[in-house]
């Protein structure tokens, strides 16, 4: 499997720190860790199981879209998951060079919309019976996780969807570049949902690519979230935006919500009532 090479000097500054502080910590029945990746990645594990999602451990793929935050991990050292999973197609939710190395190295199997599944598929993954090509309304058991798989508002890739990973903890709501849209309701009315990971971003001109502090406020009163935690602000020069807004918003707005602002490497715990 090729390394990782171009981004090594950035690699360094982590070396294995945080992949081993997911590998080696010992997660007690009833608590769910969760871990920041950067961008819309997510590292969630709970007593048995390691679930990889959106991860994305590539440099500046342009000069408009320029890397902001340190690689944490190199993909080529994990191997401990369980399941790997992607919203849709974009290179910073499935990348080759990430995904590929994670799945050599475990038996990890990669859920993924058929865009994701595909391109899994191009890249020379033989083995298809690790690969779960997913649509809205299903549902996949991953050991001690229940995944549900719904639509997603994302108007620049083909075949996107969101996920609620339904633990003993609560439910976690992931949800890719999804734009708002009244669908979340019903995903709220559904589901026991303690924490929402949404994407927020500042929308070039004439563009709808991420969320806004007041659209992610709103997203997750309609998900009737506990706790949300703003994603994918950090990664990209080009779209960088203040996380504080969102705490501002709901403050003013007088929302029983927790905000919680995750740095590159952080982890969140949640324990069952």
């Amino acid at each position: 499997m090729r390394a990782i090479r171009g981004e090594d000097w950035v690699i360094s500054m982590w070396g294995r720190a945080l992949l081993d502080e997911i590998e080696k910590t010992i997660v007690s029945e009833g608590e769910v860790k969760i871990w920041s990746l950067g961008g819309a990645g997510f590292a969630i594990k709970t007593k048995k199981a390691i679930v990889y999602i959106d991860p994305y451990f590539g440099g500046s793929p342009s000069k408009d879209w320029l890397r902001m935050i340190a690689i944490p991990i190199n993909p080529n050292d994990i191997r401990k998951a369980t399941a790997v999973l992607s919203t849709h197609e974009h290179t910073d939710h499935c990348h080759r060079d990430t995904i590929l190395p994670i799945l050599h190295n475990t038996e990890a199997i990669f859920i993924g919309p058929s865009k994701s599944a595909e391109l899994v598929k191009k890249w020379g993954f033989k083995d298809e019976r690790r690969i779960h090509e997913v649509k809205p309304g299903d549902i996949i058991k991953v050991e001690d996780l229940t995944i549900k798989v719904y639509e997603s508002r994302d108007l620049y890739s083909e075949t996107p969807v969101t996920y609620v990973l339904n633990t003993y903890a609560g439910g976690i709501f992931h949800s890719g570049d999804t734009s708002y849209f009244t669908g979340l309701k019903e995903i709220g009315d559904n589901n026991n949902i303690r924490v929402a990971l949404l994407n927020l971003g500042r929308n070039p001109r004439g563009r709808d690519d991420y969320m806004t502090p007041c659209d992610v406020v709103r997203a997750a009163i309609d998900l009737k979230a506990e706790i949300v935690v703003p994603m994918h602000y950090d990664i990209w020069k080009y779209t960088w935006e203040d996380p504080k807004l969102v705490e501002i918003i709901a403050r003013h707005w007088n929302v029983n919500l927790k905000v919680i602002i995750m740095r590159l490497g952080d982890c969140l715990t949640i324990t069952a009532r």
